[in-house]
């Protein structure tokens, strides 16, 4: 009797396990499918690219003029029917080398975590998504734009970006390309680094926390801890007034961890 109950038990577990996986594999697959069908509906604008190549897409130059004293921006053609399907993109993430090809969200209905665990057709999904910190802005930009997303063991959303652990691989790759709503963007790598999500009574520097500061010395002092950081030295330096992005992601070398990849923008 006992062995029989074990077995059914094992058996149980077992198909548990098939099933998992099999969900597992399954939402990678419709993630891979879905970015696929995005990524060509954006046409150049969704395509990774360096510096000097002709693959990055002019912003139109109609994209921002000022009105009576405004200024207005303008969503770049590209993003018209990505936009009409989700109002909540923001924009889209692409880094050669890697799976790194996705649109970027960012919630509006007051819940931050929403895009945890939802795509851009707002399905729960596992993979989740890659999305904007809600204290950032690529209307008024903010100093620096904080991108969170999975470490997926697929590699899918965030997985590949400890590729830059490897100096070698940020010699290879030293670009990532962000083009919000209304902008193309080019960023140079400035640094890549290990860090925490810090409790209350931690005492380090939260690369979270820094958003937009408002004064040099706030600026520099950033800049610096982040720099200092870093597993090797990329030569880049940023100076107030510069744009930067801040791509996040776990990291499973201790509890809370995080792997952080920095950049400024280097061109339109």
């Amino acid at each position: 009797m006992k062995r029989n109950i074990a077995r059914i038990v094992f058996l149980v577990i077992a198909i548990a396990c098939f099933g998992y996986v099999g969900w597992y594999y399954y939402d990678l697959k419709r993630t891979e499918s879905d970015v696929s069908a995005l990524s060509a509906r954006m046409g150049s604008t969704g395509a990774a690219a360096v510096p000097g190549t002709d693959q990055t897409a002019p912003a139109p130059e109609d994209t921002e003029e000022e009105e009576e004293g405004q200024r207005v921006l303008y969503v770049l053609p590209d993003f018209e029917p990505l936009l009409d399907k989700n109002q909540n993109i923001i924009g889209w993430i692409a880094i050669e080398g890697t799976k790194v090809n996705y649109p970027v969200m960012q919630s509006v209905n007051g819940d931050s975590n929403y895009y945890l665990n939802h795509n851009f057709d707002q399905q729960e999904d596992k993979n989740g998504s890659l999305f904007l910190d809600d204290r950032c802005d690529v209307i008024k930009p903010t100093a620096n734009l904080i991108i969170y997303g999975h470490h997926m063991r697929s590699g899918a959303m965030f997985g590949d970006l400890d590729n830059y652990k490897s100096e070698s691989f940020y010699k290879a790759h030293p670009y990532i390309v962000f083009n919000s709503l209304y902008e193309t963007g080019t960023w140079a790598v400035m640094a890549a680094f290990e860090s925490k999500a810090y409790t209350d009574a931690d005492i380090g520097f939260r690369y979270y926390d820094f958003i937009d500061p408002q004064t040099e010395k706030e600026f520099r002092n950033g800049v610096n801890n982040m720099k200092s950081l870093s597993m090797y030295d990329t030569g880049v330096d940023a100076v107030f007034g510069d744009r930067l992005i801040t791509l996040s992601t776990c990291d499973y070398e201790e509890e809370n961890g995080r792997f952080v990849v920095v950049a400024k923008k280097v061109a339109d």
